[in-house]
């Protein structure tokens, strides 16, 4: 059984892994790791789907058998506009979708082996130019994209609305609104762990302090049987937002014992 300290260290393994981008997920699906993620712009997924980073060099190239079809996956929510072969004599090219959101998918098939083209997907998002081959020793016929770029600015974006956020709901601007920032909460417990402030506006909850704890606390929403139940939460300057609003959390920082012999330390928020 695994002890309490245990279990909140792999709750803050939980936790951060929750902010990871999906493409380091898929980097370490496959086994090869940040280091080799940097030196080469594609992962092999454990489907065999050959993954690669959207707008890097060199330019990605799929390699299909002769009288098979390869399947190129693009991003949810875009439409194909344009495909556009090099050789259009040799290789048969037809587009499609899958699933309820429509991600859509553009199909290949050369007639021949040992012929090389080019590809150029135009959708409603993005460009796409690709390196067809043919070869007898084709292995993984699947290709998709992960969007590195775009995923960051995605969450710088996020992060900078939720500072906006923070900012107006501590300064008291009508923007956020008083009905909508309940902040009737007591904090108690180590002093190293309390905020400074904690609010919810309805969605999220807002854990402050004036400069983050050198060792970053777990969070544990305290459910009606007293249990510790793990939450999602991210971390925005000196701040935590946790994603919905439960009337007991518990910040536990759990590791060796201290001086006074204590392996756990916890600070305790309660909604009045």
């Amino acid at each position: 059984m695994l002890s309490l300290g245990d279990l909140f260290k792999a709750m803050r393994q939980m936790n951060l892994s929750r902010v990871l981008p999906a493409f380091a997920a898929a980097i370490v699906l496959a086994g090869g790791g940040a280091a080799s993620a940097a030196s080469s712009p594609r992962v092999v997924l454990p489907d065999g789907t050959v993954r690669y980073s959207y707008g890097r060099l060199p330019v990605p190239v799929l390699e299909c058998k002769p009288g098979f079809v390869c399947d190129i996956a693009l991003d949810g929510g875009e439409k194909v506009l344009n495909m556009a072969v090099g050789d259009a004599a040799r290789w048969v090219i037809a587009s499609g979708e899958s699933g309820p959101g429509g991600i859509p998918h553009v199909f290949v098939k050369p007639t021949q082996t040992s012929i090389d083209t080019n590809l150029v997907i135009t959708t409603t998002k993005h460009v796409y130019d690709l390196t067809l081959r043919s070869t007898v020793d084709a292995g993984p016929s699947r290709m998709s994209f992960f969007y590195a770029d775009e995923d960051a600015a995605r969450k710088a974006a996020i992060a900078e609305r939720e500072r906006a956020d923070i900012a107006l709901v501590l300064s008291g601007a009508p923007a956020v609104g008083a009905e909508r920032a309940d902040a009737k909460y007591k904090v108690a417990g180590e002093p190293l762990l309390v905020p400074d402030k904690v609010f919810n506006d309805g969605v999220r909850t807002f854990v402050i302090w004036k400069a983050l704890p050198s060792e970053l606390p777990a969070v544990v929403a305290i459910a009606k049987d007293g249990l510790p139940q793990p939450v999602n939460f991210r971390v925005v300057g000196a701040s935590y937002i946790i994603d919905g609003v439960n009337p007991n959390y518990d910040l536990v920082l759990a590791g060796r014992k201290d001086k006074h012999g204590r392996s756990e330390r916890r600070a305790s928020i309660r909604h009045m």
